[in-house]
């Protein structure tokens, strides 16, 4: 979502919306950095947020960002804002600055200028060009539509396709922004976008050529929950991926901005998080993905996914250095992503690095992308092969072209494959001219289709359809797993993008171990590679765990307890074992009571049980724990209502609202178990939130600050009128041994 500091009225001298790739580093060619650190791209642009990400055709990363001013020096001089600006890497390390993806000769015609700014571009690769989706603003910041440009290649020139492809829809309470464009195994294309409006996220799908929608759109996840979506395919499920509060403003550090993620059996939902909740009911799920981890990152969310010539998966996101935020940039950041009992999580739920991290694999062990005619390293076993017009083609069926090294045991293969007329084949365990594997793409018969060679004789055929319509003639991106003799292959519109075709096969005895490459038929093909293949991180970090109950610190409400301090009346009845507790319709920010209590020295873990009713509560009524140094300096824990949705809140400060700091944490519920974990560091006082939906199962959240001095801690009841929260307990525990 657009900072509203950058929808000004834009200057003139922007750059030219035309770029060149010439000169620039050859992909695969240079080594691989040994390690990065976040932010990304700091010698190239501080700002750069809602960022569209693509591996192209000619190998390299492309990302582009929501108009920015891209420097802190251009921002502070009061220069030009980039529209789009579009960068580019061949190792997700260095980046180099192209230019901008619109300028006064090329915008939209539809959308205005000078007045408009572009956001969230979304870029994928669609039989033959480059496709990219934006949102452009309304007459004011939260007026929107998504527009649609097309290039011949990922650095422009852009033509806009002359209207919307969603329209403002004025008092929509759907939100259109933050498109994501998908296109599934059957052919059909979709476009997910909104944000935090009543109407939530929704996804609608488009026409053949992805320039209008056809048909109504479903919601799929609640209002006021998110913004910044992207789905993965991954096996039999769909995982939508979106970002929550704080993207981007507040005076407590930009906020949290967490990544969480549902998944579905169908591109068009339900979805569901990894404890079965709906990210479409009024008290809905998510699963942590990615959020604050107390070091100097802070709302890291809007992500984008990549994956590395090893297979190594990879999560860019939006950041802001959390000490120094208040200029208005968003860097990028990036870290790995794991998949751990079938969800992502990224660095395997240490969230996002701020310091030095193993790089990205990207350059290959064995490959090229035959910018030579002589087409050196490799060897053609059978027909004639040429290399001159920047990639390897033979017109005989019977071709065949190997490389001269071969790998390791498990390993990566990966390929851009086109052909006009026969098969086109990416040849992987290459031993002899006797005995390899083939994946094919198959116009004849309409496939993508696996061989085994053995011996001289093709010992085992596996295919499955491709849908039909299937563009054989433009570039497609074919890989191949192979890991403990299985080997997995996927061709989809590029690499990174989501599967059209999958086939999963046990490989025959003398096709396993160290092997060579190539291609075969009638193919073109580009970006051959191999690699040593990844290995999966199959453990996320343990869960904290607390040590021994600190009994004059708990109280289980069983009589009154002189430990309690109220800052105003005492609004609680002690009654059958619970606090009852109506709910206050003031806030922290005007004369709220809250109940505390000292907190004990070192590190130490606050529990409780809370039961509210949902429906009954007005505004923002919420209940639960806090800790406190004053009233400003606090951070509430509390399921909370935000108009027709209930959501668990990590709440720093004492703004009415939780808009636009508080961050989400995982599924709230009528009853719940919350948890607060104070550590110290940097002098300061560092709590992490967790709750859970049966006191036994925890799911751990963000982090966040208070600053040093004596800290007590306690319990709200407040923000909205009309119900009664009810306390099982207060349990403190002393820090695990």
């Amino acid at each position: 979502m657009p900072r509203n500091r950058f929808f000004r009225p834009l200057l003139a001298g922007l750059v030219a919306a035309t770029v060149t790739v010439a000169g620039l580093p050859s992909v695969g060619a240079a080594p691989s950095r040994p390690t990065y650190t976040n932010p990304l791209m700091s010698d190239v642009a501080q700002a750069f947020s809602d960022a569209g990400l693509i591996r192209a055709k000619d190998g390299a990363w492309y990302a582009y960002a929501t108009n920015t001013s891209l420097t802190r020096e251009n921002a502070q001089n009061g220069g030009p804002a980039h529209l789009i600006p579009v960068v580019r890497s061949t190792d997700l390390v260095h980046w180099t600055f192209l230019g901008d993806a619109f300028s006064e000769a090329n915008h939209p015609q539809w959308a205005g200028w000078p007045q408009k700014g572009y956001w969230a571009p979304d870029v994928r690769y669609v039989d033959g060009e480059y496709y990219m989706y934006y949102s452009a603003p309304g007459s004011t910041s939260l007026d929107a539509a998504i527009g649609l440009a097309t290039a011949p290649t990922p650095a422009g020139p852009w033509t806009d396709v002359g209207h919307p492809v969603v329209n403002f829809v004025k008092d929509s309470e759907v939100m259109e922004i933050d498109p994501m464009m998908f296109i599934d195994s059957d052919g059909t294309k979709y476009l997910y976008y909104g944000s935090f409006r009543k109407g939530g996220i929704h996804v609608v799908r488009l026409t053949a050529d992805g320039r209008n929608t056809a048909g109504e759109s479903t919601q799929v996840v609640s209002g006021e929950r998110g913004e910044g979506t992207w789905v993965q395919k991954r096996g039999p499920w769909y995982y939508l991926f979106y970002s929550g509060y704080g993207c981007c403003m507040g005076s407590d550090g930009g906020g949290g901005y967490p990544l969480l993620a549902g998944r579905s059996t169908s591109p068009t939902g339900p979805f569901v998080d990894e404890n079965g909740r709906s990210l479409t009911s009024n008290q809905p799920g998510g699963s942590i993905v990615n959020s604050f981890n107390g070091n100097s990152l802070d709302a890291t969310g809007h992500n984008a996914i990549t994956v590395d010539r090893s297979g190594q998966e990879w999560n860019l996101v939006n950041s802001d250095i959390r000490a120094d935020h208040s200029w208005g940039g968003r860097p990028q950041s990036m870290d790995r992503l794991d998949w751990v009992g079938g969800w992502p999580t990224v660095r395997a739920g240490q969230w996002t690095s701020d310091t030095p991290q193993p790089a990205a694999d990207a350059a290959w062990t064995v490959g090229s992308s035959f910018d030579s005619s002589d087409l050196a390293g490799w060897r053609a076993v059978a027909g004639e092969w040429t290399g001159n017009d920047g990639y390897a083609a033979s017109t005989s069926p019977s071709a065949l072209l190997v490389s001269q090294k071969s790998g390791t045991a498990d390993y990566r293969v990966e390929a851009d494959l086109r052909t006009s007329s026969g098969p086109a084949g990416l040849v992987f365990g290459y031993r002899s001219a006797r005995n390899y594997a083939v994946a094919w793409l198959d116009p004849q018969r309409g496939v993508l289709r696996v061989d085994q060679r053995v011996g001289g004789k093709v010992v085992s055929t596996t295919e499955r359809p491709l849908y039909q319509g299937f563009r054989y003639d433009t570039w497609h991106s074919v890989t191949v797993e192979v890991r403990n003799g299985r080997a997995a292959v996927q061709v989809a519109p590029s690499i990174g993008d989501n599967p059209l075709g999958e086939i999963d096969v046990q490989l025959a005895p003398g096709l396993t171990g160290p092997a060579q490459l190539g291609l075969t038929g009638t193919a073109q093909g580009d970006n051959l590679a191999m690699n040593k293949l990844y290995q999966p991180v199959t453990h996320k970090i343990a869960d904290p765990q607390v040590g021994k109950l600190l009994p004059g610190y708990s109280d289980e409400f069983t009589g009154q307890d002189t430990g309690w301090q109220w800052t105003g009346p005492n609004q609680g009845q002690v009654a059958n074992g619970q606090l009852n507790w109506d709910t206050q319709a003031t806030n922290l920010s005007t004369d709220a009571t809250v109940a505390l209590r000292d907190a004990p020295d070192g590190d130490f873990t606050v529990e409780t049980k809370l039961t509210l009713p949902f429906a009954s509560t007005t505004g923002n009524g919420r209940a639960g724990l806090i800790a406190w140094t004053s009233r400003t300096n606090s951070l509430q824990l509390a399921p909370t209502r935000t108009n027709a949705v209930q959501q668990a809140f990590l709440w720093p400060g004492a703004d009415p609202s939780p808009w636009p700091e508080a961050i989400q944490l995982g599924p709230s519920a009528d009853t719940m178990w919350l948890r607060l974990r104070h550590t110290t560091r940097d002098g300061q006082h560092l709590f992490q939130a967790a709750t859970s939906l049966d006191g036994k199962h925890w799911q751990w959240g963000s982090y966040w600050y208070l600053p040093a001095g004596p800290l007590k801690f306690g319990l709200i009841s407040m923000g909205g009128a009309g119900s009664t929260a009810h306390f099982d307990y207060v349990r403190t525990y002393g820090a695990s041994s």
